[in-house]
Protein backbone atom coordinates (compact mmCIF):
# COMPACT_ATOMS: atom_id res chain seq x y z
CA UNK A 1 0.00 0.00 0.00
CA UNK A 2 1.59 3.81 -1.11
CA UNK A 3 1.68 5.82 1.85
CA UNK A 4 1.93 9.77 2.26
CA UNK A 5 4.88 11.21 3.44
CA UNK A 6 5.87 11.01 6.83
CA UNK A 7 2.68 8.35 7.20
CA UNK A 8 3.68 5.32 9.24
CA UNK A 9 4.48 2.11 7.80
CA UNK A 10 0.69 0.50 7.41
CA UNK A 11 1.05 -3.72 6.73
CA UNK A 12 -1.12 -6.67 7.97
CA UNK A 13 0.36 -7.73 11.11
CA UNK A 14 1.80 -4.10 12.06
CA UNK A 15 1.39 -2.62 15.00
CA UNK A 16 0.67 1.06 15.50
CA UNK A 17 -0.32 3.79 17.96
CA UNK A 18 -4.09 5.00 17.60
CA UNK A 19 -5.84 7.84 19.25
CA UNK A 20 -9.73 7.35 19.59
CA UNK A 21 -12.70 9.72 19.32
CA UNK A 22 -16.40 9.50 19.95
CA UNK A 23 -18.38 8.15 17.31
CA UNK A 24 -21.03 11.04 16.81
CA UNK A 25 -23.44 8.47 14.35
CA UNK A 26 -23.03 5.61 17.64
CA UNK A 27 -22.72 6.50 21.31
CA UNK A 28 -21.50 3.12 21.87
CA UNK A 29 -18.68 3.29 19.12
CA UNK A 30 -15.43 5.15 18.49
CA UNK A 31 -13.88 6.46 15.66
CA UNK A 32 -10.18 7.20 14.76
CA UNK A 33 -8.84 9.07 11.29
CA UNK A 34 -4.94 8.79 12.00
CA UNK A 35 -2.17 6.41 13.10
CA UNK A 36 0.85 7.83 15.00
CA UNK A 37 -0.51 11.54 14.67
CA UNK A 38 -0.66 10.95 10.92
CA UNK A 39 -4.32 11.30 9.05
CA UNK A 40 -4.86 8.13 7.29
CA UNK A 41 -8.12 6.72 6.33
CA UNK A 42 -11.07 5.37 8.59
CA UNK A 43 -9.86 2.92 11.49
CA UNK A 44 -11.94 0.28 12.11
CA UNK A 45 -12.13 -2.37 15.49
CA UNK A 46 -12.40 -5.77 14.63
CA UNK A 47 -15.65 -7.55 15.24
CA UNK A 48 -16.53 -5.76 18.71
CA UNK A 49 -18.05 -9.60 19.72
CA UNK A 50 -14.73 -10.58 20.00
CA UNK A 51 -13.43 -8.12 22.13
CA UNK A 52 -13.83 -8.20 25.87
CA UNK A 53 -15.26 -5.36 27.37
CA UNK A 54 -11.60 -4.73 29.44
CA UNK A 55 -9.87 -3.93 25.96
CA UNK A 56 -12.73 -1.54 24.20
CA UNK A 57 -11.21 1.69 23.60
CA UNK A 58 -13.37 4.78 25.38
CA UNK A 59 -13.24 8.40 23.77
CA UNK A 60 -9.70 10.00 24.02
CA UNK A 61 -8.06 6.90 24.80
CA UNK A 62 -4.58 6.05 23.02
CA UNK A 63 -4.17 2.57 22.16
CA UNK A 64 -1.57 -0.37 20.97
CA UNK A 65 -3.51 -1.96 17.99
CA UNK A 66 -2.11 -4.49 15.63
CA UNK A 67 -3.31 -4.31 11.80
CA UNK A 68 -5.76 -7.18 10.60
CA UNK A 69 -6.88 -6.02 7.81
CA UNK A 70 -7.02 -3.26 4.99
CA UNK A 71 -9.99 -2.47 2.88
CA UNK A 72 -9.11 -1.14 -0.34
CA UNK A 73 -5.71 -1.28 0.16
CA UNK A 74 -4.42 1.32 -3.03
CA UNK A 75 -6.30 3.92 -1.88
CA UNK A 76 -5.38 7.00 0.78
CA UNK A 77 -9.32 8.14 0.97
CA UNK A 78 -11.51 5.01 0.40
CA UNK A 79 -12.11 1.50 2.14
CA UNK A 80 -10.64 1.15 6.08
CA UNK A 81 -7.85 -0.11 8.38
CA UNK A 82 -9.72 -2.56 10.67
CA UNK A 83 -7.52 -2.82 13.98
CA UNK A 84 -7.39 -5.03 17.31
CA UNK A 85 -6.58 -3.56 20.41
CA UNK A 86 -3.81 -4.50 22.72
CA UNK A 87 -3.21 -2.61 24.85
CA UNK A 88 -4.07 0.64 26.60
CA UNK A 89 -1.62 3.50 27.11
CA UNK A 90 -1.37 5.19 30.42
CA UNK A 91 0.88 7.65 31.97
CA UNK A 92 2.09 5.35 34.74
CA UNK A 93 2.07 7.97 37.19
CA UNK A 94 -0.18 7.25 39.94
CA UNK A 95 -1.41 9.46 42.78
CA UNK A 96 0.58 9.05 45.76
CA UNK A 97 1.89 5.40 45.23
CA UNK A 98 5.53 5.21 44.57
CA UNK A 99 5.78 2.75 41.24
CA UNK A 100 9.07 2.64 38.61
CA UNK A 101 7.41 3.76 35.30
CA UNK A 102 8.72 0.85 33.71
CA UNK A 103 7.13 -1.57 35.98
CA UNK A 104 3.83 0.55 35.94
CA UNK A 105 4.20 -0.19 32.05
CA UNK A 106 5.02 -3.84 32.97
CA UNK A 107 1.67 -4.28 35.00
CA UNK A 108 -0.76 -2.62 32.52
CA UNK A 109 0.69 -4.62 29.78
CA UNK A 110 -0.31 -7.65 31.77
CA UNK A 111 -3.22 -7.21 33.58
CA UNK A 112 -5.07 -5.84 29.71
CA UNK A 113 -3.87 -9.79 28.38
CA UNK A 114 -6.22 -11.78 29.24
CA UNK A 115 -4.24 -14.65 28.91
CA UNK A 116 -1.90 -14.14 31.04
CA UNK A 117 -1.86 -13.83 35.22
CA UNK A 118 0.06 -10.86 37.15
CA UNK A 119 1.88 -11.41 40.30
CA UNK A 120 3.66 -8.61 42.66
CA UNK A 121 6.10 -10.38 44.85
CA UNK A 122 7.21 -7.86 47.69
CA UNK A 123 8.28 -6.92 50.96
CA UNK A 124 5.38 -6.84 53.53
CA UNK A 125 3.74 -3.73 54.10
CA UNK A 126 5.61 -2.17 50.47
CA UNK A 127 2.16 -1.52 49.08
CA UNK A 128 1.11 -4.24 46.26
CA UNK A 129 -2.50 -3.51 47.73
CA UNK A 130 -2.52 -0.05 46.66
CA UNK A 131 -0.54 -0.38 44.27
CA UNK A 132 -2.93 -3.06 42.08
CA UNK A 133 -5.78 -0.80 43.20
CA UNK A 134 -4.08 2.71 41.69
CA UNK A 135 -2.95 0.83 38.54
CA UNK A 136 -6.90 -0.50 38.65
CA UNK A 137 -7.89 3.21 39.33
CA UNK A 138 -5.90 4.59 36.09
CA UNK A 139 -6.98 2.04 33.67
CA UNK A 140 -10.60 2.97 34.80
CA UNK A 141 -11.15 -0.58 36.33
CA UNK A 142 -13.05 -1.81 39.17
CA UNK A 143 -11.10 -3.11 41.92
CA UNK A 144 -12.15 -5.81 44.47
CA UNK A 145 -9.60 -7.71 46.78
CA UNK A 146 -9.78 -11.37 48.15
CA UNK A 147 -7.18 -12.10 50.89
CA UNK A 148 -5.44 -15.97 50.36
CA UNK A 149 -6.50 -16.24 54.38
CA UNK A 150 -10.24 -16.33 53.45
CA UNK A 151 -9.81 -18.93 50.74
CA UNK A 152 -6.98 -20.80 52.72
CA UNK A 153 -9.26 -24.20 52.50
CA UNK A 154 -10.86 -25.40 49.23
CA UNK A 155 -14.28 -25.59 50.75
CA UNK A 156 -13.84 -21.57 52.46
CA UNK A 157 -13.27 -20.90 48.45
CA UNK A 158 -16.55 -21.53 47.25
CA UNK A 159 -18.60 -20.14 50.12
CA UNK A 160 -20.51 -22.66 53.22
CA UNK A 161 -23.45 -23.82 55.06
CA UNK A 162 -23.92 -21.40 58.00
CA UNK A 163 -26.76 -22.11 60.64
CA UNK A 164 -29.81 -19.88 60.66
CA UNK A 165 -33.50 -19.20 61.93
CA UNK A 166 -35.92 -20.43 59.42
CA UNK A 167 -39.73 -18.16 59.55
CA UNK A 168 -41.15 -20.64 62.25
CA UNK A 169 -37.81 -20.55 64.64
CA UNK A 170 -37.08 -23.86 63.14
CA UNK A 171 -33.20 -24.39 62.49
CA UNK A 172 -32.02 -24.60 58.59
CA UNK A 173 -28.42 -24.54 57.46
CA UNK A 174 -27.98 -21.57 54.66
CA UNK A 175 -25.54 -21.47 51.88
CA UNK A 176 -23.37 -18.38 52.45
CA UNK A 177 -20.73 -17.55 49.11
CA UNK A 178 -17.53 -16.72 49.82
CA UNK A 179 -16.37 -13.20 48.72
CA UNK A 180 -14.48 -14.72 45.74
CA UNK A 181 -17.87 -16.16 44.30
CA UNK A 182 -19.89 -12.61 45.45
CA UNK A 183 -17.52 -10.98 43.38
CA UNK A 184 -17.93 -13.05 40.54
CA UNK A 185 -21.50 -12.58 41.00
CA UNK A 186 -21.45 -8.56 40.69
CA UNK A 187 -18.93 -8.51 38.08
CA UNK A 188 -21.89 -10.32 35.74
CA UNK A 189 -24.50 -8.47 37.07
CA UNK A 190 -26.36 -6.88 33.86
CA UNK A 191 -25.43 -3.39 34.95
CA UNK A 192 -21.87 -4.12 35.50
CA UNK A 193 -20.76 -5.94 32.54
CA UNK A 194 -19.71 -2.77 30.74
CA UNK A 195 -17.69 -2.48 33.13
CA UNK A 196 -13.84 -4.17 34.10
CA UNK A 197 -13.35 -5.98 37.32
CA UNK A 198 -9.39 -6.19 38.61
CA UNK A 199 -9.79 -8.89 41.30
CA UNK A 200 -6.55 -9.33 43.23
CA UNK A 201 -5.64 -12.42 45.55
CA UNK A 202 -3.81 -11.14 48.04
CA UNK A 203 -1.63 -13.38 50.58
CA UNK A 204 -1.97 -15.97 47.58
CA UNK A 205 1.14 -18.51 49.19
CA UNK A 206 -1.53 -18.50 52.14
CA UNK A 207 -3.91 -20.65 50.22
CA UNK A 208 -3.41 -24.67 50.58
CA UNK A 209 -1.84 -26.51 47.32
CA UNK A 210 -5.34 -28.04 46.59
CA UNK A 211 -7.12 -24.15 46.77
CA UNK A 212 -4.59 -22.79 44.67
CA UNK A 213 -4.57 -25.22 42.30
CA UNK A 214 -8.11 -25.28 41.52
CA UNK A 215 -8.01 -21.44 41.91
CA UNK A 216 -5.23 -21.50 38.69
CA UNK A 217 -7.52 -24.03 36.87
CA UNK A 218 -10.31 -21.39 37.11
CA UNK A 219 -8.59 -18.32 36.53
CA UNK A 220 -6.71 -19.57 33.29
CA UNK A 221 -8.13 -23.16 32.20
CA UNK A 222 -10.71 -23.49 29.36
CA UNK A 223 -13.74 -24.27 31.64
CA UNK A 224 -13.89 -21.06 34.37
CA UNK A 225 -16.23 -22.09 36.11
CA UNK A 226 -17.08 -22.45 39.96
CA UNK A 227 -19.45 -25.75 40.63
CA UNK A 228 -20.76 -24.64 43.82
CA UNK A 229 -21.62 -27.30 46.65
CA UNK A 230 -25.28 -26.35 46.43
CA UNK A 231 -25.66 -27.46 42.73
CA UNK A 232 -25.04 -23.62 41.32
CA UNK A 233 -22.58 -22.81 38.94
CA UNK A 234 -21.23 -19.76 38.67
CA UNK A 235 -18.89 -18.87 35.43
CA UNK A 236 -16.12 -16.81 35.88
CA UNK A 237 -17.47 -13.43 33.32
CA UNK A 238 -15.39 -12.34 30.55
CA UNK A 239 -14.49 -8.75 32.14
CA UNK A 240 -12.89 -10.10 34.92
CA UNK A 241 -9.38 -9.84 34.96
CA UNK A 242 -7.11 -12.05 38.21
CA UNK A 243 -4.32 -10.92 39.66
CA UNK A 244 -2.44 -12.23 42.65
CA UNK A 245 0.31 -10.64 45.53
CA UNK A 246 2.68 -12.20 48.17
CA UNK A 247 5.05 -11.39 50.57
CA UNK A 248 8.66 -11.59 49.83
CA UNK A 249 11.03 -14.05 52.88
CA UNK A 250 11.00 -17.14 53.96
CA UNK A 251 7.73 -18.62 53.82
CA UNK A 252 5.99 -16.39 51.78
CA UNK A 253 7.12 -16.25 48.17
CA UNK A 254 5.49 -17.85 45.36
CA UNK A 255 9.49 -18.79 44.49
CA UNK A 256 8.57 -21.89 46.92
CA UNK A 257 6.07 -23.00 44.88
CA UNK A 258 6.67 -25.97 41.89
CA UNK A 259 8.07 -24.90 39.09
CA UNK A 260 5.17 -24.94 36.52
CA UNK A 261 2.61 -23.19 39.09
CA UNK A 262 5.51 -20.64 39.13
CA UNK A 263 5.05 -20.37 35.27
CA UNK A 264 1.67 -20.11 34.99
CA UNK A 265 2.48 -16.29 36.60
CA UNK A 266 4.14 -12.86 35.06
CA UNK A 267 6.23 -12.43 38.28
CA UNK A 268 6.85 -8.51 38.93
CA UNK A 269 9.25 -7.77 41.83
CA UNK A 270 8.27 -4.66 44.03
CA UNK A 271 11.13 -2.54 45.84
CA UNK A 272 10.68 0.18 48.77
CA UNK A 273 10.74 4.00 47.43
CA UNK A 274 14.27 5.19 46.94
CA UNK A 275 15.19 7.23 49.98
CA UNK A 276 14.75 10.93 48.43
CA UNK A 277 11.56 9.78 47.29
CA UNK A 278 10.00 8.23 50.48
CA UNK A 279 11.58 11.06 52.12
CA UNK A 280 9.41 13.31 49.91
CA UNK A 281 6.47 10.63 50.15
CA UNK A 282 6.29 10.94 53.98
CA UNK A 283 6.13 14.92 54.02
CA UNK A 284 3.57 15.19 51.51
CA UNK A 285 1.39 13.01 54.05
CA UNK A 286 3.15 14.90 57.38
CA UNK A 287 4.06 18.52 55.95
CA UNK A 288 4.70 19.73 59.56
CA UNK A 289 7.80 16.95 60.01
CA UNK A 290 11.59 18.37 60.16
CA UNK A 291 13.10 17.48 57.07
CA UNK A 292 16.22 16.84 57.94
CA UNK A 293 15.68 14.74 60.94
CA UNK A 294 13.04 12.79 58.94
CA UNK A 295 16.04 11.90 56.44
CA UNK A 296 17.78 10.63 58.98
CA UNK A 297 15.04 8.58 60.25
CA UNK A 298 14.70 7.36 56.41
CA UNK A 299 18.23 6.30 56.50
CA UNK A 300 17.76 4.31 60.06
CA UNK A 301 14.90 2.48 58.70
CA UNK A 302 16.27 1.46 55.27
CA UNK A 303 19.11 0.54 57.52
CA UNK A 304 17.27 -2.23 59.27
CA UNK A 305 15.71 -3.15 56.04
CA UNK A 306 18.81 -4.02 54.52
CA UNK A 307 19.78 -6.26 58.22
CA UNK A 308 16.82 -8.46 57.01
CA UNK A 309 18.97 -9.78 54.79
CA UNK A 310 21.61 -10.47 57.25
CA UNK A 311 21.43 -13.85 58.05
CA UNK A 312 23.43 -13.65 61.06
CA UNK A 313 20.21 -11.58 62.22
CA UNK A 314 17.69 -13.33 60.75
CA UNK A 315 14.69 -10.85 61.00
CA UNK A 316 11.26 -12.16 59.77
CA UNK A 317 10.31 -9.17 58.14
CA UNK A 318 11.35 -5.78 57.10
CA UNK A 319 9.70 -2.31 57.95
CA UNK A 320 7.11 -0.99 55.54
CA UNK A 321 6.32 2.38 54.06
CA UNK A 322 3.65 2.65 56.97
CA UNK A 323 5.82 2.30 59.45
CA UNK A 324 8.00 5.43 58.08
CA UNK A 325 5.09 7.55 57.59
CA UNK A 326 4.49 6.36 61.45
CA UNK A 327 7.92 7.85 62.27
CA UNK A 328 7.07 11.43 60.14
CA UNK A 329 3.82 11.46 61.93
CA UNK A 330 5.48 11.66 65.47
CA UNK A 331 8.30 13.51 64.09
CA UNK A 332 5.63 16.09 62.83
CA UNK A 333 4.18 16.43 66.48
CA UNK A 334 7.36 17.24 67.64
CA UNK A 335 8.14 13.73 69.03
CA UNK A 336 11.87 13.56 69.62
CA UNK A 337 13.86 11.50 66.62
CA UNK A 338 15.09 7.91 69.58
CA UNK A 339 11.40 8.06 70.70
CA UNK A 340 10.01 8.25 67.70
CA UNK A 341 11.88 5.23 65.96
CA UNK A 342 11.55 3.44 69.24
CA UNK A 343 7.22 3.11 68.87
CA UNK A 344 7.05 3.36 65.46
CA UNK A 345 10.08 0.87 64.11
CA UNK A 346 11.54 -0.94 67.04
CA UNK A 347 7.68 -2.37 68.12
CA UNK A 348 7.19 -3.97 64.97
CA UNK A 349 9.46 -6.84 66.44
CA UNK A 350 8.81 -9.51 68.93
CA UNK A 351 10.97 -9.65 72.33
CA UNK A 352 12.55 -7.17 74.21
CA UNK A 353 14.48 -4.02 73.58
CA UNK A 354 17.23 -5.21 76.10
CA UNK A 355 17.76 -9.15 75.17
CA UNK A 356 19.98 -9.31 71.71
CA UNK A 357 18.55 -12.97 71.10
CA UNK A 358 15.20 -11.01 70.61
CA UNK A 359 13.94 -9.37 67.07
CA UNK A 360 12.99 -5.98 69.09
CA UNK A 361 16.57 -6.38 70.78
CA UNK A 362 18.57 -7.00 67.79
CA UNK A 363 16.25 -3.96 65.75
CA UNK A 364 16.95 -1.47 69.15
CA UNK A 365 20.78 -2.31 69.16
CA UNK A 366 20.33 -1.51 64.61
CA UNK A 367 18.81 1.81 65.30
CA UNK A 368 21.14 2.92 68.32
CA UNK A 369 24.08 2.68 66.17
CA UNK A 370 23.09 3.94 63.38
CA UNK A 371 21.86 7.16 65.14
CA UNK A 372 25.76 7.51 66.60
CA UNK A 373 26.79 7.00 63.02
CA UNK A 374 24.64 10.11 61.97
CA UNK A 375 25.35 12.41 65.09
CA UNK A 376 29.03 11.56 64.43
CA UNK A 377 29.14 12.39 60.70
CA UNK A 378 27.63 15.70 61.34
Amino acid sequence: MSKTANAPAIAIGSTVTITFELNSKDKNAVKANSISGVKSKKIVLVDAKSITSSVQPKPGETWVCVIERIINPTSQTHGAILVRPVSRQTSFVFDDVYVPQELAQLMTVVLQNVSKNLFLEGEQGIGKSTISRAVAKTLGWEFRKVSGGLIKKFNYMLGRLLPSTGPEGQMLMKWIDSKLVAILKEAALPANRHKTFLLMIDEFTRIDEDARDALLDIIEGQDRVLDLPNGETVPVPPNVHFMAAGNAGQGFTVRQEDAAAKDRWVIVKLTHMPHAIEVAHCLKRFPNAPSKVLDQAITVVNTVRRARLDPKRMLTKSPSTRVAENVAMFLASGVELPVALANALVNQYGGRTDDLNTEAGKVAKIVEEELKRLANAK
